[in-house]
Formats: C-alpha cells, sequence, structure tokens
C-alpha cells in the first residue's frame, strides 16, 4: 500500500508536543470502532480471564442457537454467516487461533446435528452454496489447526472426524474430495 504520509509531514507530526500528538491519536483511534475495541483488550483485560469470557460469550451464542423446524438452505447459509462473522471478530480482536478453531468446530458441528437432512437435499436451490461454505470453512479449520500448538490439536482431532465424515457420507462427498479435503485426521 503506498504512504499517504509525505516525509516532511511525517517529520513535522513527529517533531510535535507529546499533548497535541496524544489528541491527534485518540482522534484517529476513535474513528475505527476495531482499532478501539482490540486496543482496550490488549491494554486494559486481563490476557486470560477477558480472553476465556469472550470466547464464552461466542460459544453461549452458539449453544443457545436455536433450532427451526423448517428453514431453508439459504437461511442456514446466511445464519451460518452470521455465526460466522462473530467468530471472525473474536479472533481479529483477541488473536485466539484456538478459540477460533474451538469455536468453528462447535458451530459446524452444531449446524449438521440439527440441520442434516438440509445439507444432504439435492434439489435445494442454494444447497451447493451452503455445502461448498461449509467445506471451505472446514479447509480453513483444518489450516488454523496446523498452526495451533499439537496439545491444542489434539482436543479437536474427534469433533473434526465426524465434520469430515458427515461431508464425505453426504451428497457433497465429491465437492470434499475436489477441494482437497481428508476423509479424516490423526
Amino acid at each position: 500500500m503506498a504512504k499517504l504520509i509525505e516525509k516532511d509531514l511525517e517529520e513535522a507530526i513527529i517533531a510535535l508536543p507529546a499533548k497535541e500528538k496524544n489528541k491527534i491519536l485518540i482522534r484517529l483511534i476513535d474513528k475505527d470502532k476495531v482499532l478501539v475495541e482490540q486496543l482496550h483488550f490488549k491494554l486494559i483485560e486481563h490476557p486470560e480471564i477477558d480472553l476465556k469470557l469472550r470466547q464464552d460469550a461466542v460459544a453461549d451464542e452458539i449453544d443457545h442457537l436455536k433450532r427451526f423446524n423448517a428453514i431453508k438452505s439459504k437461511e442456514l447459509l446466511t445464519l451460518q454467516r452470521s455465526y460466522f462473522t462473530k467468530i471472525s471478530h473474536h479472533k481479529r480482536i483477541t488473536g485466539d487461533k484456538v478459540g477460533e478453531v474451538r469455536l468453528a468446530v462447535k458451530l459446524i458441528l452444531k449446524f449438521v446435528s440439527y440441520y442434516p437432512f438440509v445439507f444432504n437435499k439435492a434439489d435445494l436451490k442454494y444447497n451447493a452454496k451452503l455445502n461448498e461454505y461449509n467445506l471451505k470453512k472446514v479447509i480453513l479449520m483444518m489450516k488454523n489447526l496446523k498452526s495451533i500448538h499439537e496439545d491444542y490439536q489434539i482436543e479437536f482431532v474427534e469433533d473434526i472426524n465426524t465434520i469430515l465424515d458427515f461431508f464425505y457420507n453426504g451428497i457433497h462427498a465429491g465437492l470434499a474430495k475436489s477441494l482437497g479435503l481428508p476423509r479424516n485426521i490423526d
């Protein structure tokens, strides 16, 4: 990305008195909601306790996910996207890779256990999009899994194998195979 500030302006900003720089900095930070939340987490919150509380808040939302008797693929896809947005926000604010994997596994398991019939109906218009979206999320989840410590990885093996088994035993096994998704992990 091109630098917006010219060298002479940069030097002039650096030469400003600390009080004036702080005012400008606060005004700029206040315009970015995500940056404010990231700084709050990093500078004010307790790194372990508040991280757990934030992760638990998203997990509670997933736990309290209402089960619908009749839901279409499009509605399910929209609902999943909203929950994955919450998981991404959690990761963006906290940098919590383990929590991101834990929440993604929990969410996908919840949806495939609640709505296996929706994932496996071939005649639904948005079914292919729904399954492709979920398979790509599984691929991302497995990529993220490889980036965390081995001790944490063990925690997810059984659940991820359940998810992989679900997709390989459904109507979109061919899609799972074409995307390079393994049948299971060790």
